[in-house]
């Protein structure tokens, strides 16, 4: 019986499914199915316009601001690295799931390279290193957001940066604001707020506007410019007439405008919502220190030696009583060169250039030297390196750099600190013979510089510099209370010789605070 039931049935199921045209009824389901599959393919095509649009948006932003003629120098600016970083932790980490999965292509691409991507770590990193820019340079929010930190010459077009976002810049005012820099939280808003205005990228009735909007008025009054706190304040109120919170706000900027108007003159009023130019004091006033430098005898500068007590009371006063005036130092003679003191005028009859050649090797190569300051002794070695080497040795280095160190006087171990930023790797004697033949080169004209053993020598270290990467001042050697170099048979360090592998367009000096 149930053979026979099934029997029966198929053909009725046939019928239902495949002979549509002979029922009007089953044409007109027909066409209720195809009204609602047609609505369901335009809501489709619409989604995919959209993800379209927002994957053409993107990509039409990253290569506005690119330079492919130049790429190197294109990212050696730290605005664009900001912006690399930057797209990768709150773009392209959010990019897979606008992606069709049937481009295996890029998703593969996707999937291969998404180890590398930075995180909101970085972007923090890379925040503070643009903070220390500032600091160290004096550079103004406003020059960072135009993509222009580095002040062209006059009648110079060319823009090397590509200029922040408001999503960018909306970074720096949270983190200004976490970290309490009030006047840098404003300048930093000022910037995400004028640039809403002049592109209209987000309205007001958009999350980002409102925020970047509460945040430049709350920072403004933190800082204490209450009446353009408010003047932010009313220009809210007109897009949100009923908030509470704003309509207590201003309450409360009213009442501090009336108070201090009792105590200060009239002045001329300047509007921070139509001026973007308005100063917001975030990078302060020259450092107050003033650099001079009263010549000392020290090891090597050819004069009668300090005894090792001496020398380390000194360090000790150095690091504990005057730090701050030595970071003050360390960020003036960063921006510029201090000027000649009387105590420096002594000293510059003893600064000279002159050839050695005082070895077999540098009568062959003979070796350009600079007194650049008598004492301490500091000596630059000009053309010391080939291009080629100096190539060689970076590339060596690449695959083993990590994030430089520091010793911890307290444990003697080494770990990561903010003052150090950088990777470095240590270039190993072990190396297979090709490779170590251009080492060993450099090793040997090292000896013939300085007239030092390398048998006492540390290995080559390689230093890789990113954004605002920096050493605070420090001294090379170990102080009486660290641990460090207990394990070397040399002892602790009584030279120290850099090589410059690369420049920059600004910055990278190395400055001596103590000189003298």
């Amino acid at each position: 019986w149930y053979q026979r039931r099934v029997r029966v049935l198929l053909p009725l199921l046939k019928i239902a499914t495949t002979d549509v045209y002979s029922s009007f009824e089953g044409v007109k389901n027909l066409n209720h199915i195809e009204d609602h599959l047609v609505t369901l393919l335009g809501e489709y095509l619409e989604s995919e316009r959209v993800r379209l649009n927002t994957l053409e948006t993107f990509r039409q932003y990253v290569l506005s601001g690119k330079s492919y003629t130049d790429p190197e120098r294109y990212i050696s600016y730290p605005t664009n690295q900001f912006n690399v970083i930057h797209r990768f932790a709150a773009d392209w980490n959010n990019l897979k799931g606008w992606m069709d999965s049937r481009n295996q292509d890029m998703v593969s691409a996707y999937d291969s390279y998404e180890s590398h991507f930075p995180n909101q770590d970085d972007v923090k990193g890379a925040i503070r290193a643009i903070h220390r820019l500032q600091d160290i340079y004096k550079i103004k929010a406003s020059q960072f957001a135009r993509g222009d930190p580095v002040e062209q010459e006059s009648g110079t077009s060319e823009l090397l940066g590509q200029p922040f976002n408001v999503k960018a810049l909306y970074v720096f005012t949270k983190n200004a604001y976490e970290n309490q820099d009030w006047n840098k939280c404003s300048a930093w808003a000022q910037q995400a707020f004028h640039l809403m205005q002049d592109t209209g990228e987000y309205l007001p009735d958009h999350s980002m506007w409102f925020d970047v909007a509460d945040h430049f008025s709350f920072c403004l009054y933190k800082a204490g410019n209450v009446e353009e706190a408010m003047e932010i304040t009313d220009t809210m109120l007109l897009h949100y007439p009923t908030h509470e919170r704003l309509l207590s706000n201003k309450a409360y900027f009213q009442e501090t405008i009336q108070a201090s108007l009792k105590e200060r003159p009239a002045f001329e009023k300047r509007s921070v919502v139509t001026d973007p130019t308005l100063d917001m004091h975030e990078i302060g006033g020259p450092e107050d220190v003033e650099i001079t430098f009263v010549p000392k005898k020290y090891p090597g500068a050819d004069q009668v030696v300090l005894d090792e007590k001496t020398i380390e009371d000194e360090i000790e006063d150095k690091k504990y009583v005057g730090w701050s005036t030595r970071v003050k130092k360390y960020r003036k003679l960063c921006k510029e060169a201090p000027p000649l003191s009387p105590q420096m005028a002594q000293q510059v009859h003893q600064l000279q250039c002159y050839i050695k050649q005082d070895t077999p090797r540098s009568i062959l190569q003979p070796i350009k030297v600079e007194v650049a300051w008598p004492s301490p002794r500091i000596l630059i070695f000009h053309d010391f390196m080939s291009d080629e080497e100096a190539d060689f040795l970076m590339s060596l280095a690449l695959p083993m750099l990590n994030r430089a160190t520091v010793h911890n006087k307290e444990t003697g171990k080494l770990e990561n600190a903010e003052y150090r930023v950088s990777k470095t790797a240590w270039l190993d004697m072990d190396l297979p013979a090709d490779k170590n033949k251009v080492v060993r080169r450099v090793n040997r004209r090292m000896e013939d510089a300085t007239e030092l053993s390398h048998d006492y020598a540390e290995l080559q270290q390689v230093n890789n510099y990113g954004i605002g990467g920096q050493y605070e001042p420090h001294y090379d050697m170990a102080t009486k209370e660290e641990k460090a170099f207990t394990e070397h048979d040399g002892g602790n360090r009584v030279a120290t010789l850099l090589f410059y592998m690369g420049n920059t367009d600004a910055g990278g000096a190395t400055v001596f605070v103590d000189a003298g």
